[in-house]
């Protein structure tokens, strides 16, 4: 299993989730205010998770300080010779 196949299942989830909630929010079945306001901050959350990933799989396999996710290095440093 790859960081890819990871990023791409990750992201259909959150447009399966951002799809229910626009559902719920355009055929108005929401049962009060509170509710609303749930919801609004879960699609904000949705799009911000969905907008980090998407930066990840842009940058591809090129590394950084810290490695990426997609080339597998995420979270070590390498020692510099």
């Amino acid at each position: 299993m790859d960081g890819v196949w990871i990023c791409d299942k990750l992201l259909k989830a959150i447009r399966a989730r951002e799809q229910q909630v626009a559902s719920i929010l355009i055929n108005n079945e929401l049962q009060d205010m509170a509710q609303y306001r749930t919801f609004m901050g879960e699609v904000a959350a949705l799009g911000f998770v969905q907008q980090e990933i998407s930066e990840i799989l842009e940058k591809g396999s090129s590394d950084d300080d810290f490695g990426t996710i997609v080339a597998g290095t995420f979270g070590t440093k390498e020692e510099e010779a």
